[in-house]
């Protein structure tokens, strides 16, 4: 019998082996296609920034050059066309507006619900942050599209009886949300002509993904990734430091964030 019992382990050890090996190879096809997807966000979100810089340096490298006097004066010259008052519009047709942004008051991490059986402990990891590309289809709205990232550790403990007394045993979901949206968005820069000054408000829609890594269910913990679609509405105000840089703050809902800090570029056709 146990010559049997040792025969069936050794046909069944080359199975357990390959399955062993399948199973590698997707869970680690799996995480580099995941971090590969961090990798490339985090990358497109440094691209606001560099072009913040890089248009802060133009503006101050920018002279104005005085005018040479016409050898013939007599001489009617062609006047260029006139462009449009970009000190007097902030907001303009055909113009691409690109934000870079930091969330306060994160919703997911503000409303962790566990199940009965569990506590909740703290929370720890960095603010959502946002990039936006808007482009103008008028003097007043815009229609753009944006995208997000937030990641925390939430920490949690899960009660056990035992001989008279209870233990408590710890865990940690790591939750990720990705986002990407598009919105409308209206300017106030007619009704309140007020200079440098552009007060917006916006609507839409975002799909979030929402993954954790060890989410309490029931009385264990299972790895899920949740999608939703979030509406959204924000309110908020843009001030110009110079032709083509400014800083803005807005609040509202969607699901990301309370309110929201950031600088923008704006690029004039």
């Amino acid at each position: 019998m146990i010559i049997t019992t040792v025969k069936h382990i050794e046909s069944v050890l080359p199975l357990l082996q390959d399955a062993f090996i399948f199973t590698n190879k997707v869970i680690r096809n799996c995480f580099i296609r995941y971090f590969d997807a961090i990798h490339f966000f985090m990358n497109l979100l440094r691209l606001i920034p560099l072009l913040f810089i890089s248009n802060l340096a133009l503006a101050q490298a920018s002279v104005d050059i005085a005018p040479v006097p016409a050898k013939h004066p007599h001489k009617v010259l062609a006047m260029p066309a006139a462009k449009a008052d970009t000190a007097r519009s902030p907001f303009l047709k055909h113009m691409t507006l690109a934000t870079f942004s930091v969330g306060f008051s994160d919703y997911y991490r503000n409303n962790i619900t566990l199940p009965t059986g569990f506590e909740k402990g703290n929370t720890t990891g960095i603010a959502p942050v946002y990039g936006r590309v808007e482009y103008g289809i008028s003097n007043t709205i815009g229609i753009g599209a944006i995208i997000s990232y937030d990641a925390f550790y939430n920490n949690f403990y899960q009660l056990y009886p035992g001989f008279g007394t209870a233990f408590k045993r710890y865990g940690t979901d790591k939750v990720v949300v990705f986002s990407a949206g598009i919105g409308c968005y209206y300017h106030f820069t007619q009704i309140i002509p007020v200079k440098k000054l552009d007060l917006y408000a916006g609507v839409g829609f975002s799909i979030n993904s929402i993954h954790h890594s060890n989410q309490p269910q029931g009385d264990s913990t299972a790895k899920t990734v949740e999608p939703r679609v979030s509406p959204s509405l924000r309110v908020g105000a843009r001030y110009y430091l110079y032709k083509s840089g400014s800083v803005f703050a807005d609040l509202g809902y969607d699901r990301q964030s309370l309110f929201s800090l950031g600088f923008s570029c704006r690029f004039i056709r």
